[in-house]
């Protein structure tokens, strides 16, 4: 999956550069040979985010674009961490759906850096066909 960022307002967002992947192979299957493929994974790494340049309450929004997905596959997100800095924050920290509709993921105020997420994608079968599944996730900090 490949990460851009959408900023609006005086609110920035920043983030190092991600892109996750998951490689199928026989130690994915549940039980060897003619057995299913394990079906949630979890990255073990995720990306941070900072909010920063903003003395206000803000909220970061998540979104995806698909460029090649199955509709069996589900992307959810998390916070992790509260991060650091002289704001405050909030929600965030169960896994959610991220679909093609913008939607609230966490809420904030003044600077907050270093906000651990972590991505999980659920679904993956052996019913779903082979091939290379991309997807783009969108963060949008605005004030609130």
């Amino acid at each position: 999956m490949d990460r851009k960022d959408k900023i609006e307002k005086d609110s920035s967002i920043h983030y190092p550069s991600f892109i996750g992947f998951i490689r199928m192979r026989c130690r994915n299957l549940q039980a060897g040979a003619g057995s299913n493929l394990t079906g949630t994974y979890e990255s073990t790494s995720g990306i941070t985010i900072t909010v920063y340049n903003t003395v206000a309450a803000w909220r970061v929004d998540v979104q995806k674009v698909d460029s090649n997905w199955d509709s069996s596959l589900l992307l959810y997100i998390k916070r992790t961490t509260n991060g650091y800095g002289d704001g405050s924050i909030s929600g965030g920290l169960s896994y959610q759906e991220i679909t093609a509709i913008n939607q609230s993921f966490y809420t904030g105020t003044n600077v907050r850096a270093g906000v651990s997420i972590r991505f999980q994608l659920t679904g993956v079968s052996i019913q779903v066909p082979p091939d290379v599944y991309t997807t783009t996730v969108y963060f949008t900090v605005s004030d609130t």
